[in-house]
């Protein structure tokens, strides 16, 4: 089976198991590392009459959000904003970041969704980069080619270069704001532009030629090439959720069953590098780990695969 070219963001370990979401989880070390734009368009195409139904809600919350910010009213537009992503998170549930897997997470995350949006929303300066990205999308013309009308080159990549400078500057004020920084934990600042930009990306392609297409893939990060899987030595590990066999590459400490989208443990204690004892591994492995008995900081991951 050939996959993409992924390389953990935490370890360096290579993609080694077959995945089937477009979130990439580390085989090695558990890390959410990286998004497969192919597999989302997948996911969005998977079921027209979903899709359909998200599409006539999103416009109807929109349409209302729109309202309430006119009027000044952050409460309504809150709760909408709000509905508005639970909506989206329900019907495409393979969109839902893996690091969000209980119900606790999920209300978390949907009130960063919502009070980000009223701050953003009720922002002068957001607002003011609203209006523009709303000029520069209605600039867009489209002409016909055979039966499907296509963007003009030049219109599409001044709408295109605005929306990624504005979200890369919304990211970094984003993951500056203290409020936020459970979102550290849920959804990595590399990941998240990520996951914006696969939105533009499936929004947009349909009304490119191919070879506007391409060129919008590449700019993103999105066209990394195939390879076949690479087959290391490893075991057989059983899903304490779901009871599927999965492949833990040796030297793994957690690996991720695609089946229930959860995060399984392979090893559960190391040793300390200065005085051996037994230690249990917590669930931020990348952060270094003071021993409970002599104190010394151990690492147990560093970045050695792929160099």
């Amino acid at each position: 089976m050939r996959i993409k070219k992924f390389r953990c963001i935490q370890c360096g370990g290579p993609k080694i198991n077959p995945y089937s979401t477009p979130y990439i989880m580390c085989d090695f070390c558990g890390a959410f590392t990286d998004i497969d734009f192919a597999i989302g368009i997948e996911a969005w195409e998977q079921d027209k009459r979903t899709t359909l139904r998200y599409q006539m809600q999103k416009a109807d919350l929109l349409s209302r959000s729109q309202a309430a910010l006119a009027q000044g009213d952050r409460d309504a537009y809150y709760y909408l904003q709000r509905e508005y992503w639970d909506s989206y998170y329900r019907s495409f549930p393979a969109y839902l970041p893996p690091t969000i897997d209980t119900d606790e997470k999920y209300a978390v995350y949907l009130e960063v969704c919502a009070v980000s949006s009223v701050e953003s929303g009720f922002d002068p300066k957001w607002q003011k980069y609203a209006a523009h990205q709303q000029l520069l999308q209605s600039s867009v013309t489209f002409k016909q080619i055979g039966a499907q009308a296509k963007a003009d080159s030049s219109g599409f990549f001044a709408l295109a270069d605005f929306f990624v400078s504005i979200t890369r500057e919304g990211m970094r004020s984003f993951y500056e704001d203290p409020r936020y920084a459970v979102m550290h934990q849920l959804l990595p600042e590399t990941l998240h532009f990520k996951m914006k930009t696969s939105m533009f990306a499936q929004a947009w392609l349909p009304y490119l030629t191919d070879g506007d297409g391409d060129r919008l893939l590449k700019m993103l990060g999105f066209s990394n090439e195939y390879e076949e899987i690479e087959r290391l030595d490893g075991n057989t590990v059983e899903c304490p959720s779901c009871r599927c066999g999965l492949f833990a590459p040796e030297g793994s400490y957690r690996v991720f069953c695609e089946r229930c989208r959860r995060s399984v443990a392979v090893k559960s204690r190391f040793l300390c590098v200065s005085c051996g004892s037994p230690n249990n591994i917590p669930d931020r492995i990348g952060d270094a780990i003071d021993c409970g008995q002599c104190g010394i900081a151990n690492r147990l991951i560093v970045p050695y695969f792929g160099q």
